[in-house]
């Protein structure tokens, strides 16, 4: 994982925009996941120069590299940035009616409604976090099933 620092209106703007990360995943997930390939895309470079310089020998270049081109890589926001944090920043009637409903119906339900909760806050901060997927020590994506419906449950609730 990378940390880029950014202004705080850079971090609004990327995480809290009606035209930002968020919004690009409800737009459509492959909107989202386009996007966010394109940024990491953009940041490997310096993300890699940075680590030529701090990588430790058990974790090589190449593994570095290989867990930043795999499709779980992502940018996010650092979630201590929501601590603390409550009411309705977002008010986009789909996340706000999920985060409505979240105290209602099954246990799953519940649980993935929880994640609408967090959706409709607009936290700021000045850290962005660019992680790498987990990988193999060949530099094969190891899946993680807890993510695979992370682009899902941005667009649906507006945090994953």
């Amino acid at each position: 994982m990378f940390r880029v620092r950014v202004p705080e209106s850079v971090y609004d703007a990327f995480f809290n925009s009606p035209v930002g990360y968020r919004a690009q995943y409800r737009l459509a997930i492959e909107q989202g996941e386009r996007c966010n390939r394109e940024l990491i895309d953009a940041l490997t470079p310096p993300c890699l120069a940075f680590a030529d310089t701090k990588a430790p020998s058990h974790f090589p270049a190449r593994l570095i590299a290989a867990s930043l081109a795999v499709k779980d890589a992502k940018v996010w926001i650092n979630e201590a940035d929501l601590a603390g944090l409550e009411g309705a920043h977002i008010t986009f009637k789909p996340w706000l009616d999920k985060a409505a409903a979240a105290a209602r119906g099954t246990r799953a339900d519940k649980a993935a409604r929880s994640k609408a909760e967090t959706g409709i806050l607009a936290p700021t901060g000045t850290q962005l976090e660019i992680k790498g997927a987990w990988i193999m020590p060949d530099g094969a994506e190891c899946y993680d099933p807890t993510k695979q419906q992370r682009g899902r449950e941005i667009h649906d609730y507006g945090f994953s």
